[in-house]
Parts: structure tokens; C-alpha cells; sequence
């Protein structure tokens, strides 16, 4: 019998990977001939040992048999090959060293051309199409190619992410990108994907459509001032189609079934058990990604790539949880995109642009800006865009179906918006909510300033005073209809709506908690204030966990407010009630024992189920949890002693030494040590 090869060793000293595991980046045991992850995920045709592995090849190497790559696809429970209950595996994008694009996007006022931009009145300018060297980037490498067409076969037999995104945009009211877009990306897709004959070779003609999609996404989009809302879908759907647009469809499919009941009906139909549910939310989140890394080689950055990278941000927050660096690095390359998309500029590129178009870029903009406040504020770092170096306004209180009608419509719209540009009749569309988002994160970002900034105390409480008037200006000047302290309960408001009015009224609560908090901290005055917040806050999180709606779960939403807004607030006021048990008074503020009692006890309730095991936010929500129970144990049967007194005092900070909320590091939580899920590989 033939002894097996022996490893072999790299210049470096370690020994060489596999090929599907060096190209994976994936860690490789080096078994010899076929190493265990490979025999373990079916590729045992795939795994080889390349002599040169840095050579480039004069030709692509021949793809696999088709049959020998899906034979150990994973499959959902009681599927067959020909139901639609069958879930496709997509295999992970293989990335190549690839040239990277040479178009630059948007090139700023200190930018090299910037001479000559400012003089295009007097000069010509010829500017290239296509960057000829992307095109063939954006295709090289079978494996690429491959991966493209296991994502259309995963499309074509998942129905099921046409049907919960349309459920999921029936009542959605923050969403970034705009119902009109989705629903064009959809009926496209399908389209295409239903002209396929299944009784030819299936292979073929998805490889042929993939290699059409690498060469559509690999010409920048363009616009003109009298472009129609059909030539700009046009853009991007049927023979244009392109790779951002079956990803946005992808993650925001991937949310959908994020926040869709597992009792759902077409959800049961295809994923019957909990296993195949899980495996599909797992196949739509790694779907999604593939189309994003094939984005990263695209000519150019547009609108359409910076919803694209929002959505799967979005996404992997849900999937991973908030505090996953997975989620804060995909923010950084969404930020990127839109510094270098020109989304940060008023005026970049308005001459060539429709209005609608305008706005839609605006609302972008603003939806990246708050979740980069958001989520910055969550994890307690500087946010990625400095609003100092933006000159873009807020998107106008103008409907989509307003927008897209232009003309004499679009006009008296817009007559009809107050000076501030908002609609002083009250509107409950998405452009509202993302325009009052979008001021709300703009004074969210000089409470961040405050909060991890480096101020004197002076400086301080002249930034405290001016953040808190601008917000509360802000609020008073928006309309009635957003406002949640002002508006009674109304019967018959659907739960999106108040859901939404419920959580811009959160956000706004809490800009005034993050600088009252701060300058508690460092001037110990403005208790009554910030109990006062924080009692308010931790009433709205009591009432929105409370709620329940039939076939909607929205226990991972739930959990990110719970987290983000309710853990700060309640720890405070867990911390004072420790206190004054503990310490005899006078004490400055005598908040209403009973009912923080009452209220915490409530809320570490809500932390045992709000999230579901396996969730990102799962073990967070466990671990905060048992320090909150501790504390109020504590509180109900006082046992004082001098480790707890240190622990209360903190030093020097007195009771405002506290624990960073912010930190995860102080939950002593591994935010990537998540249950691995079977489908896509990782």
C-alpha cells in the first residue's frame, strides 16, 4: 500500500493548504490526499495540493461536475429535488487577486484634479464608460463565475424571498431603500429567472445569465436631469441587471424572514422545521454577502451599492448581534461608499440627476448617517461620517409615489412643505421617518462628541446646554403626528406606525440621557434630569416589549432596543436604588422606589426572552441579565460589605463610576462565539 504524501512546507515554515481552503481563506488540517473540511463539506473532487499556488494559469482551470458539486447539498426537512421545499447550498465567492478598479468617484475640493474641476467651462473632459480592466476583473476566475450561478439557482427555487419582502414592505416605515425600487428588482428577477427552460440545460443558461450580470455590474450607473423613473430601473433590472440589485433583494429578504414568525404559512411551506429555518436564514445572509464581495471589484460606486452595503450591514447586526465587529466592519465599507459615491455633497453630480433621484440619494445618505450614529453609540466608538465634512441636507417630507410623479404633482408637493420642509398636514410615509431620523442622529452626533470627547468642564456644560436646546427645538418644531409624548392612543393605527413613533421618540430620549448622563458624571449636578429620562425611557421599553403581533417577530428588534436604549437607562437606576439602600441620606434625588423596583423587575424579565437562543444578541441580553438580577437581589435584601461599598464608590467617580454599557469587553462576552449554522460555509 502507498504511503500518503507527506506535507508540504511553505517558505514561511507552515505547511500548505488545499486549494478550496487557501482560496477560502479557510484553515486547512493539510491531510493528505483530501484534507477533513474538505471530505467534511462534500468537495472531496475540489481538494488538491498546487505546486505553484501563486502561478497564474494561462486558462481557467475546468469547473467541477455540476452533479458532484451539489451532491451533498444540504437540504431542508421532507424536500425533494423537484419541490420548491429544496434549498439550494450557494457555495462561498472565491476571491482572486484581482487589479482593482481605477475609477476614482467622487474627488473632493483638496482632491489633485481639483484645479481643473472647477474650470470644466473652459476645458473638455472626456471620461471613459468602463473601465475595461474591471470587466475582465469582475469575471476573472471560474470559481467566481461558479459561485455567481449557485446564487441564481438558490434565487430561482426560493420564491420564498419575493413573498416575505413584499409582506415585509406592506408595513415598513424606515426602510432605506424605497418600495418602488424592491418591487421593480422583484418582478425583474423573477422574470428572468421563470424564462429559464428547466428542460435544457439549466447549468448553461444560468452561467450564460450570470457572465451577462458580471458584465452589466461592471459599467458605472449614469443619470440624467430628464431621466424617468422606468429609464432608472431600467438601469439595473432585465438585460441591465445587475449584482447589486439581486443583493439588495437578497438582505432585504434576509431581514424579512429575520423578523417573519416561524408559524408564517409560506414560511412553513418551504421550511417546515425549525432546522431547514435556520438553515435558510443562513444561506439568504451568506447569499447576500457574496453579491456585496462581488460588488467590490464594480467600475464604479453609485446609490444602488451604498443600499446594497446598508442592507447587509443591517442584516448581519441581526444575524451576528450588535456588538459583532462583522457588523461595525461592513459600517466602515458602507462609509466609504458614501464618501466616495459623493452622497455626503449637496450638489455633487444634481445637474445630472432627476428629482426623485436626488431624493433617494438624500435618504441613503441620511439612513447610513443614523446607523452610524446608532451603532456607534451602542459600542461606544467615534462614528465613521463627521457630519462637519457633509453639506447634504435632510430628505424632504415628500412621498415616493410624489417623487416619481414629478411635474405639476411633485410641484404642489413641495408648495405644500412648511419652511423647515416639513408637510404640516402630517405624514406617515418613509421619507418622514428617515428625515426626522436623519436630524435626530445630526444632534446625536454632538451628544457622541460630548460623550467621548475631551472637553473641559466649562466647555462642557456649554455644549450640554446647546445640544439640549437644539433637540428639544427639533422636537417641538416636528410634526404632531411623529410625536409620541404629544399623540393619545389611537384605535386603528397600524403597528408599524406606532412601532416607528415609538422609536424615533426613543431615539430623541436618548440624546438627551448620553449628555445628561456625561455631565452627571463629570460635575455630579443633573441627577433629577437624568433620572428623569431614564425612568421615561424604561417605560417606553416596558411598553414595546409588551407588544405582540400575529404573524411578525420582532424579538431581534426588540432585543437591540432593549440593549441600546434600555440597558444605560435601567442600569442607572439600578446602581441609584443600590445606593441609597446601602448609604444613609439625605441623597440629592428620591426617585420612586416602587416603581423602579417594579419596573427593573419587569425589565430583567424581558432580558430571559427577548432574545431566542441563537440569536446574535442571545448571549448579551443573558449575560446583562444576571448582573441587573444581582443588583436588585441586592437591593430586596440588603447584605452591605466593604467589597460592595469599593465596587459603588469606583475609585473616585462616586456613584457615576459605573460599568461602560458600551463596552462589550464588560460583559466578558466573545461577540463571534455564535451557533455556527449549516448551509452556506463561513
Amino acid at each position: 500500500m502507498t504511503e500518503p504524501e507527506p506535507p508540504a512546507i511553505r517558505r514561511n515554515g507552515l505547511l500548505q493548504s488545499c486549494e478550496p481552503c487557501r482560496k477560502s481563506k479557510l484553515k486547512c488540517d493539510h491531510g493528505r490526499p483530501v484534507c477533513g473540511r474538505c471530505i467534511a463539506k462534500g468537495f472531496t473532487q475540489r481538494c488538491f495540493y498546487h505546486p505553484a499556488p501563486m502561478t497564474k494559469q494561462d486558462s481557467p482551470a475546468p469547473a467541477p461536475n455540476p452533479g458532484q458539486r451539489l451532491a451533498k447539498r444540504p437540504r431542508t426537512e421532507s424536500s425533494n429535488d423537484s419541490s420548491p421545499t429544496s434549498v439550494p447550498t450557494v457555495q462561498s465567492g472565491l476571491r482572486t487577486t484581482e487589479r482593482p478598479s481605477t475609477t476614482p468617484g467622487y474627488l473632493g475640493s483638496t482632491s489633485f484634479s481639483a484645479v481643473f474641476s472647477e474650470h470644466r467651462a473652459d476645458i473638455s473632459f472626456e471620461e471613459g464608460s468602463c473601465d475595461v480592466d474591471s470587466v475582465f476583473a469582475m469575471m476573472k476566475g471560474q470559481s467566481r463565475l461558479e459561485t455567481g450561478v449557485e446564487v441564481l439557482k438558490f434565487l430561482h427555487r426560493s420564491t420564498i424571498c419575493d413573498i416575505v419582502v413584499r409582506k415585509f414592505y406592506a408595513g415598513a416605515l424606515m426602510a432605506a431603500v424605497s418600495g418602488l425600487i424592491i418591487e421593480a428588482i422583484v418582478q425583474s428577477v423573477r422574470r428572468i429567472l421563470d424564462g429559464i427552460d428547466c428542460s435544457k440545460d439549466l447549468e448553461k443558461q444560468l452561467r450564460d445569465l450570470a457572465q451577462q450580470i458580471f458584465l452589466s455590474s461592471a459599467h458605472p450607473l449614469t443619470s440624467h436631469s430628464s431621466m424617468t423613473v422606468e429609464e432608472y430601473f431600467a438601469s439595473f433590472t432585465d438585460q441591465n441587471l445587475r449584482w447589486e440589485a439581486i443583493g439588495i433583494l437578497l438582505s432585504m429578504a434576509g431581514i424579512a424572514l429575520m423578523s417573519t414568525s416561524d408559524s408564517d404559512p409560506d414560511l412553513m411551506r418551504v421550511a417546515p422545521g425549525a432546522q431547514a429555518k435556520d438553515m435558510l436564514r443562513t444561506q439568504v445572509v451568506e447569499a447576500s454577502g457574496i453579491c456585496v464581495g462581488f460588488c467590490d471589484t464594480a467600475a464604479s460606486v453609485s446609490e444602488l451599492l451604498g443600499f446594497l452595503q446598508y442592507d447587509d450591514m443591517l442584516l448581519r447586526t441581526q444575524y451576528y448581534g450588535d456588538t459583532s465587529y462583522v457588523a461595525w466592519r461592513k459600517l466602515g465599507d458602507l462609509t466609504a461608499t458614501i464618501y466616495a459615491a459623493g452622497l455626503h455633497q449637496e450638489n455633487t453630480r444634481a445637474q445630472n440627476c432627476p428629482p426623485f433621484l436626488q431624493q433617494w440619494r438624500k435618504m441613503c445618505f441620511a439612513a447610513a448617517f443614523y446607523a452610524d450614529k446608532s451603532l456607534s453609540t451602542f459600542v461606544g466608538r467615534p462614528p465613521f461620517i463627521n457630519y462637519r465634512y457633509c453639506t447634504i441636507s435632510a430628505p424632504l417630507d415628500l412621498s415616493d409615489e410624489d417623487l416619481i410623479a414629478g411635474g405639476e404633482r411633485l410641484d404642489q408637493a413641495m408648495s405644500n412643505l412648511d419652511a423647515a420642509g416639513w408637510n404640516p398636514q402630517g405624514s406617515n410615509h418613509r421619507g418622514s421617518m428617515l428625515r426626522l431620523r436623519f436630524l435626530l442622529a445630526v444632534l446625536r452626533e454632538q451628544a457622541l462628541e460630548i460623550a467621548l470627547g475631551r472637553f473641559e468642564d466649562s466647555e462642557l456644560l456649554n455644549k450640554y446646554n446647546n445640544v439640549i436646546e437644539a433637540a428639544r427645538n427639533l422636537w417641538d418644531s416636528c410634526p404632531v403626528t411623529f410625536r409620541h409624548d404629544q399623540c393619545e392612543k389611537v384605535e386603528g393605527l397600524s403597528p408599524s406606525f406606532t412601532f416607528a413613533r415609538r422609536h424615533i421618540y426613543l431615539d430623541y430620549l436618548y440624546t438627551l440621557f448620553l449628555v445628561q448622563r456625561m455631565v452627571t458624571k463629570r460635575t455630579n449636578t443633573g441627577h433629577e434630569s437624568l433620572f428623569n429620562t431614564s425612568r421615561e425611557v424604561l417605560a417606553i421599553i416596558l411598553e414595546l416589549t409588551n407588544e405582540r403581533h400575529p404573524g411578525v417577530d420582532n424579538s431581534r428588534h426588540q432585543s437591540w432596543i432593549a440593549l441600546y436604549y434600555g440597558l444605560p437607562s435601567a442600569s442607572i437606576l439600578a446602581f441609584e436604588l443600590l445606593r441609597q439602600t446601602q448609604e444613609a441620606g439625605p441623597h440629592p434625588v428620591m426617585p420612586p422606589r416602587s416603581e423602579l423596583i417594579r419596573n427593573l423587575s419587569v425589565f430583567v424579565s424581558c432580558l430571559s426572552w427577548v432574545a431566542s437562543p441563537g440569536q446574535g444578541n442571545y448571549r448579551t441580553c443573558k449575560a446583562v441579565e444576571k448582573k441587573l438580577s444581582d443588583i436588585l437581589d441586592q437591593v430586596l435584601d440588603p447584605q452591605p460589605t466593604a467589597q460592595q461599598r469599593d465596587f459603588l464608590d469606583g475609585g473616585h467617580d462616586g456613584l457615576y463610576g459605573l460599568l461602560n454599557w458600551y463596552s462589550p469587553d464588560n460583559f466578558d462576552l466573545d461577540p463571534f462565539d455564535f451557533p455556527a449554522g449549516d448551509g452556506f460555509p463561513f
